[in-house]
């Protein structure tokens, strides 16, 4: 036996749901009604609710807000989305992760008892697994929840080597989890470019996820694996391989099909970067083989790009040593640079070279030390701008020259790069110019121009250093310049949402209360009382 509760702020659609559905062949024996979203947080807090049916768009909090709480209170609780907004289409496949189903109204009912069907049938295996031994299985729900957060934890310590890449240290990590499926591992670096349609900061997360299970469902098809936010808010696809050997051409298959539906269904344009085979202990040299890779590709876009035809294209030993020399300077292992250097410069005293090798030399050594000093967001100017800063005017008429030159560098750029900088440069600059505009439409694009960065990488920069989306800094900004316009002038509310660029009052007023967790009419009334 079973209970319902339908929510929706539309007394109408409730009651044609309630009267619609064939509840006793369903096996429910008792259905619920709620009109807003704190009704029904009263009516689960009091009933045992086994499936929630529930409306998104709702004033005084929204369905996926419901659902939010409904997972920190009532975990066991199978959710059911309806919506007569179409457009949200698109996000069907990311919201069913955190729900049963979502339909669009008006809900056809025989279609709706099918959903039902499925969700009680998980209610129902759901209780049989409780029966088995309860107290065991509290801590084992537990364990499995988390799996996946201990497993992208794993992930992204690795990535940002807080693990080291030993065999044994990595074996100890991953205890809980099949070893053996990730002794060899293949990375695709999936990196968004742009999207072909405007959302609101709510939507584009809600997108980005979507775009991250998505992958989880078609690249990782045929493969074990995870889709994981690296540090920087990259998004990495890891196949786990084990002895098992893969062909490209069904790597190439899998991504493309996955940029084809992104482009159709999730508004964007992204590419996939794969890297080669490697053995899990090899793992940093491929990720920044791959962060060079995007880096570096300024001409093709919404493509699959494997970094083994890229090695084809490039040759020598200097431009081999390329991606080991950055893995070292952004870890700050000086030691293992300088002993790979010194064998490069003891075989070219060996060596008949030319002034050409050496130009070639310092121009890569100089493109190393720009990439990873944009990858940790430090400006380059701040790279000459240091007190006696080797000039580069003789660098290249000897081996001797240039290998004083690159000793002399090495540790200021170590210096840059750990040095505890209270605010990136660009994300100052770019505070300030939002600062000056808080009256204009501002654009990710357009803040992305004045900074000259890519779009995407701008975001992710943004939020890593401050904490928030660009749109949410904006909206926090907006609305503190309007409590000081409540405090310290006599305009009338509706002037003042005026003046920030909001024609809607209801809404400037639901985004004010988000922000002070207030009306802006009992803020001000209680400053002034």
């Amino acid at each position: 036996m079973y209970k319902i509760l339908v929510v929706d702020d539309e007394i109408y659609a409730v009651k044609g749901l309630v009267s619609g559905v064939n509840w006793d062949k369903l096996g429910v024996v008792e259905v619920l009604e709620a009109f807003h979203s704190q009704q029904a947080k009263e009516l689960l807090i009091a009933n045992d609710i086994d499936v929630m049916i529930c409306d998104i768009e709702m004033p005084e909090g929204n369905g996926l807000e419901l659902l939010e709480w409904v997972r920190e209170n009532k975990s066991t609780l199978e959710t059911i989305f309806f919506t007569c907004h179409a457009e949200f289409e698109f996000a069907k496949k990311a919201i069913q992760l955190g729900s049963y189903e979502y339909l669009l109204k008006p809900v056809v009912f025989s279609e709706m008892e099918q959903v039902l069907q499925g969700a009680l049938t998980r209610v129902d295996a759901k209780r049989e697994m409780n029966e088995t031994t309860e107290g065991f299985q509290k801590y084992y729900q537990l364990w499995q929840s988390q799996k996946p957060v201990r497993i992208e934890r794993f992930w992204q310590d690795l990535l940002r080597q807080r693990i080291l890449p030993n065999e044994e240290v990595i074996k100890t990590a991953l205890e809980s989890y099949p070893y053996e499926a990730v002794g060899q591992v293949m990375l695709i670096l999936i990196s968004l470019e742009e999207w072909s349609k405007t959302f609101s900061s709510r939507d584009e997360e809600i997108m980005e996820f979507a775009l991250q299970k998505a992958a989880e469902e078609l690249i990782l098809s045929h493969f074990p694996g995870s889709v994981i936010k690296d540090h920087r808010g990259n998004t990495m696809c890891i196949v786990y391989l084990g002895d098992q050997s893969v062909e490209p051409l069904e790597i190439k298959r899998l991504c493309e099909n996955y940029i084809r539906s992104c482009n159709q269904y999730f508004y964007s344009k992204l590419s996939c970067y794969v890297g080669e085979k490697v053995p899990i202990t090899d793992i940093m040299k491929s990720y920044h083989g791959l962060l060079n890779m995007e880096y570096r590709n300024v001409t093709q876009s919404n493509v699959v790009l494997f970094v083994q035809d890229q090695a084809l294209e490039e040759h020598g030993t200097i431009l081999d040593s390329f991606q080991d020399w950055a893995e070292w300077l952004e870890r700050g292992d000086v030691d293992q640079l300088n002993k790979d250097l010194d064998g490069i410069f003891q075989d070219m005293n060996k060596e008949n070279v030319t002034v050409e090798t050496l130009i070639t030399f310092y121009h890569s050594f100089l493109q190393v030390i720009y990439y990873v000093l944009h990858r940790k967001g430090v400006s380059v100017k701040m790279l000459h701008d240091v007190e006696k800063f080797p000039l580069a005017t003789e660098v290249t008429y000897s081996i001797y020259h240039l290998e004083k030159w690159v000793k002399q560098v090495i540790p200021i750029v170590i210096q840059l790069l750990f040095a505890k900088s209270p605010t990136n440069p660009i994300v100052q600059k770019l505070k300030a110019y939002i600062n000056e505009n808080l009256y204009e439409e501002l654009t990710r694009e357009e803040l992305a121009s004045y900074v000259y960065l890519n779009p995407a990488y701008l975001s992710r920069l943004f939020r890593k250093e401050t904490g928030l989306s660009l749109s949410d800094y904006i909206l926090q900004e907006r609305m503190h310049k309007a409590a000081d316009m409540l405090l310290c002038t006599d305009k009338t509310i509706s002037e003042i949402a005026n003046s920030l660029g909001y024609d809607n009052f209801s809404y400037f007023a639901r985004l004010f209360k988000k922000i002070y967790g207030v009306t802006p009419q009992y803020y001000r009334k209680s400053l002034h009382a």
